[in-house]
């Protein structure tokens, strides 16, 4: 990111840098580049529209740095939104004959979510951290030519330069690198939602503490209501969030109604036994 903010700066582009995420903030002390904070929030519609209006207002030929979208896992739960965010707005940027970079964490996403953005945007870079080098490869590259393009290359942090690997040893390098950081298949294919559960259901399991996992399933799928809420904390046992999710069709919150009745049933196990025997086990 920082060569291609650097030589934006240098052409004299207007450039505006999306802020969004609680990491730390990828440019500071530029004062070329114009910061626009967009609160995350849970309503997809909301923020994207922001971002979309921003957009329009600075009109053509803007360069743009996104804050990492893998952070938006923590508002929407799940990797389909993200995908579906980079759908609708690339296309926007794509209109207007903007320049954007996107960043995203490796091995936080599912391949169908990564897809989407592959299949979406003209260029994708792999880059790969390993212990002496860093790496940097094409994965999509649209409308572009060049003899060494789709070949690995190595990026030097303190002369910012990008070299083809064309030799043996910086070729085995990275391959073992790229050996290393390769996820297996079954992990490949699961949403970032599934991912949580599972992980969840381990440590639960174990016998290890669920709290911070109970806080995040009450979050993201019974109900943003405070009050609610703590009443779910009281009487939900970490068992009730699994049962829930093992009913779901797809990811997100369960609705007012399922929250409300299932709430009342899980109140009347723990404080009257007695009625809770009589009543017809629910499904």
């Amino acid at each position: 990111m920082e060569p291609y903010v650097r030589q934006a700066v240098k052409d004299k582009r207007k450039i505006i840098y999306f802020r969004f995420a609680s990491h730390e903030p990828f440019i500071t002390d530029v004062p070329e580049v114009e910061t626009i904070t967009i609160p995350l929030s849970h309503r997809f519609e909301n923020f994207t529209v922001e971002i979309h209006n921003a957009i329009e207002k600075a009109g053509r030929d803007a360069f743009y740095v996104f804050d990492c979208l893998s952070e938006l896992q923590t508002a929407w739960a799940t990797d389909l939104m993200m995908g579906n965010f980079f759908r609708v707005t690339c296309p926007f940027l794509f209109i207007l004959d903007t320049v954007a970079f996107f960043p995203l964490i490796r091995g936080k996403h599912s391949v169908h979510s990564v897809n989407k953005i592959i299949d979406t945007t003209q260029l994708f870079l792999d880059v790969y951290t390993g212990e002496k080098d860093i790496f940097v490869r094409p994965e999509k590259v649209w409308n572009r030519s060049s003899d060494t393009m789709f070949l690995p290359h190595t990026y030097e942090p303190s002369t910012g330069r990008f070299r083809p690997v064309t030799d043996g040893v910086k070729s085995s390098r990275f391959y073992h690198t790229l050996g290393k950081l390769r996820r297996g298949t079954d992990e490949r294919y699961i949403d970032s939602w599934d991912r949580f559960f599972n992980t969840a259901k381990i440590k639960l399991e174990n016998g290890s503490d669920l709290f911070e996992d109970c806080e995040i399933m009450r979050t993201i799928m019974m109900t943003r209501d405070r009050k609610m809420r703590q009443m779910v904390k009281k009487h939900f046992t970490p068992e009730d969030y699994f049962e829930v999710r093992d009913h779901m069709i797809g990811t997100g919150m369960i609705g007012g109604k399922a929250c409300g009745m299932l709430l009342s049933r899980a109140i009347i196990r723990n404080e009257e036994p007695d009625i809770d025997e009589t009543l017809e086990p629910h499904d």
